[in-house]
């Protein structure tokens, strides 16, 4: 039978086990080396030849998580979020991000199969509830690695500046057409060729979205309503 102390120990070295490899691969980040090379402004958004897009010099769906890391020189925080009635999902938060002169926050969806993310779940070190219901899980260290090293599906870009609609235009182009958000007073402004989905908002600080231009549709799906505007107009 085990006891609470020795299910407490194990909890504890698990976690900290975790702390070192985070400390590591926060040494090995920030350790001297060549200066980090320009990854492109936010609105250098390329379609390659594959199929797949590049932004911040990260090809969505190729590129790792631990290949950001490098780029960026700073560790992600990984966290499993479990919602009632939805598949698990593991994302990576950039606390400060400095591109191009440009400071933002990020936070990246890693892909990591359904039945491969419940095992994670179990796996978990910590699980906090928060008031809408779902359940922050903190990985543990092997399964933070895994983590790690699978390719980076989505990035969500979040400027400390403000991004006026003069300036988005003028660094995107015009939007293929603009929707209202439903739950928010947001209007986005979507380029499904580039798999870009800018939400502007006068209250709050513009979100840009990067997916694949094949996984745009399931993206706007939540925004139902008809279109306010189109470029087209």
């Amino acid at each position: 039978m085990v006891t609470k102390a020795v299910a407490g120990k194990h909890v504890f070295l698990s976690v900290l086990a975790f702390a070192i490899v985070a400390l590591f691969a926060a040494q090995q980040l920030t350790d001297s080396g060549p200066p980090q090379h320009h990854a492109g402004f936010p609105w250098e958004v390329k379609q390659l030849e594959s199929g797949h897009s590049q932004v911040f010099s990260l090809t969505l769906g190729q590129s790792t998580l631990s290949q950001a890391e490098k780029l960026f020189r700073e560790v992600a925080e990984l966290t499993l979020f479990s919602a009632e009635g939805s598949e698990p999902v593991v994302e990576a938060f950039f606390e400060e991000v400095k591109i191009a002169g440009l400071k933002s926050k990020m936070v990246m969806a890693i892909d990591i199969p359904p039945a491969q993310l419940n095992g994670m779940f179990e796996r978990g070190v910590r699980i906090a509830t928060l008031g809408s219901g779902t359940r922050k899980v903190t990985l543990s260290s092997a399964d933070a690695q895994t983590v790690r090293s699978s390719p980076i599906t989505s990035i969500t870009y979040l400027p400390a500046i403000n991004l006026s609609a003069e300036l988005i235009e003028k660094r995107f182009g015009l939007p293929a057409e603009k929707r209202v958000d439903p739950s928010s007073d947001a209007v986005h402004w979507l380029y499904p060729e580039l798999g870009v989905d800018i939400a502007l908002s006068e209250d709050k600080r513009e979100v840009i979205q990067y997916v694949q231009p094949d996984n745009f549709a399931a993206l706007v799906a939540p925004l139902k309503q008809p279109p306010t505007d189109s470029a087209s107009q």
